[in-house]
């Protein structure tokens, strides 16, 4: 899957100003390289984001849904580094964030820091991407944006948005060895298995089998400890795995991944930030 550092806050911006020429004095850049971005993104997605005439700019139906969809999620990350910075006039200086080493990581929350920053330019980001359960204090991270349940009693949590994750192979495997026909079957497939960096288990995978929810153990036909190793041994036809489905957005387009069982998952994931309880500017304090 390829990332989106830089079309999705353009898209972002050029949805809420309704012009390219006003995102772009916005941004910084200029109006051509707005439209390149804009042309790109919808060759890339295969979708019309915009009507273009010579006096006006629309949203199309998916340009308003895919707009709908993303800006509040950019403007709770926002809010959420503006409260941590405690900046009650200009928003400035450093900040420590801990982020996913996954995907969702890069290719889903990189892009609405960058949109912040571009926002407020006298921000600087320290990032770390890091998939482990890490003591945010002492380490001296301001914020952390991940998908874990953070017990530590000095944070504060949000719920940011969810994420759809399922299970999936590739049409090759699929080919090879049939479709599972209900939860049970999967026991007689190859499944790719995910185990956590920090305890060593395996990831269930979330499913409703016979009218309950149920943490379905995989029977591990490979192993592996992280989630964008489990996409690629998927796409070779090595098995079914549990993935997001932003992680094949463009292979499912192209029919190479086809999703298994969709009717038996039980796949929001819940998307957490995490800050200290009491917190102070970094660039306040001098460091």
């Amino acid at each position: 899957m390829k990332s989106l550092p830089s079309q999705l806050p353009i898209f972002i911006q050029v949805a809420k100003t309704r012009s390219f020429a006003a995102a772009a004095r916005a941004l910084g850049i200029t109006p051509p390289a707005v439209s390149k971005a804009i042309g790109k993104l919808e060759e890339e997605w295969q979708i019309k984001l915009f009507y273009r005439s010579t006096h006006s700019l629309s949203l199309t139906q998916a340009g308003e849904q895919l707009f709908h969809r993303l800006s509040p999620n950019v403007d709770a990350i926002g809010a959420v580094i503006s409260e941590v910075t405690d900046q009650q006039k200009e928003i400035s200086g450093p900040i420590k964030v801990n982020l996913p080493a996954s995907s969702l990581g890069q290719d889903i929350l990189l892009p609405y820091i960058v949109e912040y920053m571009k926002h407020y330019p006298q921000v600087t980001c320290d990032i770390q991407f890091d998939d482990r359960n890490l003591d945010l204090i002492n380490g001296g991270f301001d914020i952390a944006i991940g998908t874990a349940i953070n017990q530590d009693s000095r944070l504060i949590a949000r719920k940011l948005f969810q994420l759809e994750t399922g299970l999936y192979a590739a049409a090759t495997y699929i080919q090879e060895h049939g479709q599972p026909k209900s939860v049970s079957d999967l026991h007689q497939h190859q499944s790719i298995s995910v185990r956590s960096v920090t305890t060593g288990r395996v990831h269930c995978w979330p499913l409703i089998d016979q009218g309950n929810e149920v943490l379905f153990e995989p029977k591990t036909y490979l192993s592996v400890n992280n989630f964008s190793a489990a996409r690629q041994a998927m796409l070779l036809g090595a098995g079914i795995a549990n993935l997001g489905s932003w992680m094949v957005r463009e292979e499912l387009q192209s029919g190479t991944v086809v999703p298994i069982l969709k009717q038996h998952w039980n796949s929001q994931l819940p998307v957490w930030i995490y800050y200290p309880s009491r917190i102070m500017c970094r660039a306040e304090l001098g460091f």
